[in-house]
């Protein structure tokens, strides 16, 4: 299942060729990540509340088309990898206003108890492991 994030580039995130900094796109997807929690009703404030935290292990991205100030973007995140301890986040990011692919990518994480020791989702949090079960591609 897929969930769409639209947002608005501003004009600090752009670079003096008047591009969107590649810096940013890290923001972007957290920002589409979080939400996608939200939505499906895990918010990351439910799982700080008991004691997990979802550290980012790994980033692969490739950039296909430049947007600017002022564009609004289109992030579409999905669940590609999912096994309980492990979590894969993919990514593509298009342009509004044209379509444009803009950026393909994934985010590779896992789940932890505060002191960052692997946790198994499906022992402490059932209710999100069952969730991400339901949203894994197929």
């Amino acid at each position: 299942m897929h969930f769409t994030y639209e947002r608005k580039i501003n004009y600090y995130e752009t670079d003096k060729m008047g591009v969107v900094h590649n810096s940013n796109y890290i923001r972007f997807l957290e920002e589409a990540r979080c939400e996608m929690l939200s939505k499906f009703n895990m918010p990351y404030s439910e799982y700080e509340e008991n004691n997990i935290m979802i550290p980012v292990l790994g980033i692969n991205c490739s950039f296909k088309h430049h947007v600017t100030f002022d564009d609004t973007i289109v992030i579409d995140t999905f669940i590609k990898e999912f096994n309980g301890v492990r979590l894969t986040v993919g990514y593509t990011i298009t342009d509004k206003k044209n379509g444009n692919l803009v950026f393909t990518g994934e985010t590779k994480h896992c789940f932890t108890d505060n002191n960052l020791k692997p946790v198994r989702l499906q022992k402490v949090a059932p209710k999100f492991y069952d969730t991400f079960l339901m949203l894994l591609e197929k």
